[in-house]
Parts: C-alpha cells; structure tokens; sequence
C-alpha cells in the first residue's frame, strides 16, 4: 500500500488552498529547478520575438511614420502583430509543458507513489508532448470562438458608435461608444474567467490519465462541471471561480512584487505605452537583462504554487466523485 503522509479525503476551500500552499512551501526548491528552464526558454522566445520584429519590421515601431505615412507603417504593424502572436503561442506551449511537469512531480509525491524528481518530470512531459500540443490547439481554437462570440456586442456597439459620429448627435454616439469600451471589458473579463476555468484541469489531465487530446478536451469539461454536493457551494464552476480568484490574487501580489524591479527602471527611462518608447526600447540592455532574469527566476520560484493548487483541485475532484482515496487504498 502506498504510503500518503497526507491521507486522501474531500477537502473545504480553506484546506485546499492550505495544503496546496504548504506543499508548495516544503518542495519549492525542486519546483524551481523544474520550473527555471521551462522560464527561461519562453524569455528567450519572446526577445528573440523582439528582436526579429524589430529587424523585419522597423516603422511598426516608428511613430512618426504611424502618424505620417500609415499606409507603409501598417504593414510592419501587422507583421510585427504577426510575430508576436507566434511567439506568445509558443510561450503559452511551454508554458503548458511546463505544468504536465509540475503536476507529473507533484501528483505522484502527493498521493505516496514516488519521489519524482525534476528529471522524471521532465521525461514523462516530453512523453506526452503529442497530447499536450493537440489539446493545446484545441483549447486555442475554441477559445477563438468564443472571444469573437463575447466580442460581439462591443464590436457592434463600436460600430453604432462609429455611424453616430459621422451622422447622428454627438452626444449619443459619446453614450454608445462608452458603452462599446463597457462590454469590451466586460467581454475580456469573462473570456478570462471562463478560459481559467474551462482548461484548469487540462495539464493534470494530460499527466495523469491515458488519454488523448479530444478525449483531455473532454475529460477536462466534464471533471469542472455540474456539482458536488448540495447548496452554492457544490456548483463546481462557483467553487472553481471563488478559488481561482483568491489563489489568482495572491500570485497576482506576489508577482507584482518580483516585477517592481523592472517596472521602477522602465519609469525611470521614460517607457510608456507610445510606439518607440516601450521598455525595450529605451531601458538599456545592460540594465534590462539582469532585471528580466531576475524576474524569470522568481517567476519559477512563484509559478509552481498555481500549478500546485490545480493539482490538489483535480485531486479532491476524482476523490469526491471517483473514489480516488479508495482506490488507492486498495491498489
């Protein structure tokens, strides 16, 4: 019988944060060393980005040809759009690499079956890399329909907006277009809230279960659907959404804090959202790089906790409705 220090059982919000936390905290060396890599292959992505961007498409970052000559800036703004899309799509797949890992790592100590270490971890990730990359186009995908399908209403809201300014009163073409930017915000809320719930359990999925990208797609659903028990609080989605947003505003505290480094020297430059005058381009390498591997290495030291937390989640899932505990106990 495998031996679990920490016995299997259903969990309240409370103590499933606590435990999530507490593992966490006793193995965070491993997970940083796991994690590290993972980081610092999607820094190197996303400046190589930059700088092919920056090489391939220079007036994007112009802003005097943006304002002047924006028919030859716009195609190097939409190239440079280009790059970076793949770039942040390749991130977004390490990234999900990453957390078969972690959740590899974890999963196993968790439920007394082995110490894993980050080798392990990584060996078994690479072994479900076909799996990991099907259900990750699969959730890019359908995330696509539905962000056009919440975008929607701001889209013809803008629209109206647009054909008020040219023929209608200023002032409801004001109203109509403050009401655009209200459900383009609201559209992005929601496409965030619904995304981190609808594929929070997906890189569990892929390293725990033998299963295959439809199939992950499907089982990922179905396990963050329907209820557990009686009242408020069985909806899983609520539960989901109520600990998403309290583990989701810790790292967010924690992340700010690792950033602010970084952030001080970009204001301290002048870096502002204007073309040609982002971070990148007026804080000195010199300066930058030491600040960006300072915030990749705490960004591996802090990451892990939310993969952590989806692991312990998708554990008390199948012990509250597969028995998982008992299973175990029997094995």
């Amino acid at each position: 019988m495998p031996r679990i220090l920490n016995p299997l059982r259903p969990l309240g919000l409370g103590e499933l944060i606590d435990r999530a936390i507490n593992f966490w905290r006793v193995h965070w060396k491993a997970l940083f060393q796991l994690m590290l890599g993972f980081q610092l292959v999607e820094v190197t992505v996303l400046a190589a980005a930059q700088g092919l961007g920056r090489a391939l498409f220079p007036l994007a970052r112009d802003p005097e040809a943006i304002k002047n000559t924006p028919e030859a800036a716009m195609p190097h703004l939409l190239g440079m759009m280009g790059v970076f899309t793949v770039a942040v799509l390749a991130s977004l797949l390490v990234e999900q690499i990453a957390r078969v890992a972690t959740t590899h790592f974890s999963f196993t100590r968790l439920i007394g079956q082995g110490q894993p270490n980050g080798g392990d971890a990584f060996r078994h990730a690479a072994a479900r890399l076909g799996t990991t990359t099907g259900t990750f186009l699969l959730s890019m995908g359908w995330s696509l329909v539905v962000m056009v399908l919440l975008m929607l209403p701001a889209f013809g809201l803008g629209a109206g907006a647009v054909a008020l300014s040219v023929s209608g009163p200023r002032s409801a073409a004001a109203v109509v277009g403050i009401l655009a930017a209200l459900a383009l915000i609201l559209g992005t809320v929601v496409l965030m809230v619904w995304f981190a719930i609808r594929f929070i359990l997906v890189s569990q999925i892929i390293a725990i279960e033998p299963l295959g990208a439809v199939a992950t797609f499907r089982r990922a659903n179905a396990l963050s659907s329907g209820r557990i028990h009686e009242g408020p609080g069985g909806i899983v989605k609520l539960r989901l959404t109520v600990l998403v947003t309290i583990v989701g505003l810790v790292l967010l505290i924690m992340s700010t804090v690792a950033s602010l480094p970084t952030l001080i020297a970009g204001a301290a430059f002048g870096a502002n959202f204007t073309p040609g005058h982002t971070l990148n381009d007026v804080v000195p390498l010199y300066v930058l790089l030491p600040l960006q591997l300072i915030q990749s290495v705490l960004g591996a030291v802090l990451s892990p906790l939310y993969i952590v937390f989806q692991t312990f989640f998708y554990t008390d899932m199948r012990v509250r409705r597969e028995g998982l505990d008992l299973e175990l106990a029997l094995t």
